[in-house]
């Protein structure tokens, strides 16, 4: 299940826009700061901090769809 899980997140992931999944991935798998993010970026804060809040709307929202589906198949 776990496993399933996972698979899910990573679809969710891929399907972002490139920027999002960019600062997501700095963020979440590589642990930089949302400053760190910034400065390696040349972006404010503040817009690091919009893109890891509309990456994760937008992977919450891709999860409950992939549940839903699989829900109807199976």
């Amino acid at each position: 299940m776990q496993s399933e899980l996972q698979a899910k997140i990573n679809v969710a992931i891929a399907s972002l826009p490139d920027r999002n999944r960019e600062i997501f991935r700095l963020n979440r798998i590589d642990g930089l700061t949302n400053q760190e993010i910034a400065d390696e970026l040349n972006l404010s804060k503040r817009t690091v901090e919009t893109h890891i809040s509309n990456a994760l709307k937008k992977i919450k929202e891709m999860i409950l769809l992939l549940i839903s589906v699989f829900s109807i198949f199976f």
